[in-house]
């Protein structure tokens, strides 16, 4: 979970007042009960920052046996869909690769309103995957119900299409919609005054964080499972498992002077230092 879920978990529940001190209450509380071992450190999510690094290896096997083990079968190539998933929120991300890799389907993060750069890339993957193919598109999207999250939905909906025209793009706004508000009880928050869209009579809005982590998750996997056929999804899987397994086998049996010969021709068409 985010912090922000953490502190609507406990809005709801009557334990923090739904104000700016009942957040910092649940940040000055999370922090010190990961501390004194209280709450597993992995538990909180952190969209937010990330690591860049180079990957290296020990040794030649262990990099073979890191390229057989990482093979990857597009397992939707007979689905004759793709889908994928747009997310307002970085700091949301976490909470659904486990979900994303399972199901391997792309999320698309958009920090808010997408850039046109964006936008027009994503068309371009639809229009692509159509005209080679046949494969539809179908965007299911995650945003804020808030003057923001509203124009950032609508904008994906107008603009995919446009940039892809003869391409079957099909957009849902997956969350948060009005009946989830409702059927849900979410809490809300004020709306934001300096919004371009703000006028008096502006709702109050509902945040993504507010819908509690495993339903959140099961909403993403509902809207993935409509469109896959089990039996051909779990052939694809075990083509997958024997592709592993015999180039595992294969790199049992490969000499050392292959590897290395074979080591030093990856590393020459690399760029930057050996």
């Amino acid at each position: 979970m985010t912090v922000r879920q953490i502190f609507y978990a406990c809005e709801v529940r009557g334990l923090v007042a739904k104000t700016e001190g009942g957040y910092r209450q649940v940040q000055t509380q999370v922090l010190a009960m990961r501390r004194q071992d209280l709450l597993p450190w992995e538990f909180v999510s952190d969209g937010t920052r990330w690591r860049r690094s180079v990957h290296s290896w020990d040794t030649t096997e262990d990099f073979l046996r890191e390229v057989a083990s990482g093979y990857r079968r597009n397992l939707w190539q007979d689905q004759s869909v793709r889908i994928e998933v747009w997310l307002e929120k970085d700091a949301l991300a976490d909470v659904l690769s486990d979900l994303i890799a399972r199901w391997r389907v792309d999320l698309m993060v958009s920090y808010g309103q997408s850039s046109e750069t964006f936008l027009y890339e994503a068309a371009k993957e639809a229009e692509r995957a159509w005209e080679l193919a046949s494969v539809e598109t179908y965007i299911y999207a995650l945003y804020d119900a808030d003057n923001g999250g509203d124009r950032a939905a609508r904008t994906i909906a107008r603009r995919l299409p446009g940039y892809a025209p003869d391409a079957p793009i099909h957009f849902e706004r997956l969350a948060v919609t009005p009946k989830q508000i409702e059927a849900w009880n979410l809490p809300t928050r004020p709306p934001k005054m300096k919004d371009p869209e703000w006028t008096p009579d502006t709702p109050d809005a509902v945040e993504l964080d507010a819908i509690e982590p495993d339903r959140f998750v099961d909403l993403v996997e509902d809207a993935i499972t409509r469109h896959v056929d089990k039996r051909a999804w779990d052939v694809a899987k075990a083509v997958v498992l024997r592709s592993q397994m015999a180039l595992t086998r294969n790199v049992r049996k490969t000499p050392v002077l292959s590897i290395r010969y074979w080591i030093r021709h990856f590393a020459s068409r690399s760029p930057g230092p050996s």
